[in-house]
C-alpha cells in the first residue's frame, strides 16, 4: 500500500475513447480508462505539460510518468453505470504534405468505437508533493488544462468525492468488489472469480497496459475483468484489495 488513504473522484462525459493498443484502421476502445489515461487526465488538471513529438519536456519540468509511477501511484476504477459502446465515423485529414491547413484536400473517414455516456468512480492511492494541490484543484474545479476522456474533443466532467481511509482485505474466500479486477494478480488454488456468480452478470476481459515508462515502453500488462452493467464482481482478494467505509471493496490495478 502506497498511502493509507485514497482520493476519490468521478469522471463522466457524453463520449469517451481509450484506444486499444492492438487496433489500427478501426480503433476500438477499452471499456474503462487505462491507468495511463487517468494519469494523463490528472496531469492536465495539475498543468503538467505533455512531452513533444521526440518525447522530450522542457528543462526543469517533471515528466508526467515520473509524477505518477508504479512505486508512488495506483488506481482502482469503478463503472458507475452501464458501459455502452457506439460506432461513429471521424473525418481525418492528411496533413503531411501541405503547408497550409486550408489547402488540405485528402480526407479519410475512419469508424471509431466510442463509449457513450461513460461514468466512472476513480480511487487514487498516491504519495507525491503535488497531492495536496491535486486535492484542492479537484475540490474547487480549478483545472489548469481542460480534462478529457481519451480524445481532446471529448470533454470530461470531474467531480471530487472525498479522501477516505483504506482497510486491508485478506483471506482466501470470495469477496464482492465494486471495481474492475486484475485477474493476472490473483493467486489462488480456486478460480479467481466465483463461477456460480458469472451467470448473473455480463463480463468482459481486456488486456490492459498497466505500467508505461517514460520511453513509452510497457513494463506490465494485466488481464482486467470488467462488469459491463456496473454491478459487482465476486473474486478472491489479492495484496491490492481494500475496503472503504460506505464505498465497498476495491482492487487497485
Amino acid at each position: 500500500m502506497i498511502s493509507k488513504t485514497t482520493l476519490i473522484f468521478d469522471i463522466s462525459g457524453e463520449y469517451g475513447h481509450f484506444r486499444k493498443f492492438n487496433t489500427t484502421t478501426s480503433p476500438l476502445t477499452y471499456s474503462i480508462p487505462t491507468p495511463s489515461a487517468i494519469f494523463g487526465l490528472l496531469g492536465a488538471i495539475l498543468g503538467i505539460e505533455r512531452e513533444d513529438s521526440h518525447n522530450k519536456i522542457r528543462e526543469g519540468n517533471e515528466h508526467l510518468r515520473e509524477v505518477f509511477t508504479t512505486e508512488n501511484a495506483a488506481v482502482a476504477i469503478k463503472p458507475i453505470s452501464e458501459i455502452k459502446k457506439v460506432n461513429i465515423g471521424f473525418n481525418l485529414l492528411d496533413t503531411g504534405s501541405y503547408q497550409s491547413f486550408f489547402n488540405i484536400t485528402n480526407r479519410t473517414q475512419i469508424e471509431y468505437e466510442i463509449l457513450k455516456d461513460p461514468k466512472f468512480r476513480i480511487y487514487l492511492n498516491w504519495e507525491h508533493p503535488f497531492k495536496n494541490e491535486l486535492s484542492e484543484r479537484l475540490k474547487n474545479k480549478r483545472f489548469h488544462f481542460n480534462p478529457y476522456l481519451g480524445i481532446s474533443q471529448m470533454t470530461a466532467n470531474v467531480m471530487y468525492v472525498g479522501e477516505k481511509k483504506l482497510i486491508e482485505l485478506s483471506g482466501k474466500d470470495y469477496v464482492d468488489f465494486d471495481t474492475a479486477i486484475n485477474l493476472s494478480e490473483i493467486e489462488s488454488e480456486k478460480a479467481p472469480i466465483d463461477v456460480a456468480f458469472i451467470k448473473d452478470r455480463v463480463f468482459q476481459v481486456e488486456t490492459f497496459p498497466l505500467d508505461m515508462q517514460i520511453d513509452r515502453k510497457i513494463k506490465r500488462y494485466g488481464e482486467i475483468l470488467v462488469e459491463m452493467n456496473g454491478d459487482n464482481i465476486r473474486a478472491i482478494p489479492n495484496q491490492k484489495s481494500f475496503s472503504i467505509e460506505n464505498e465497498g471493496n476495491i482492487q487497485f490495478l
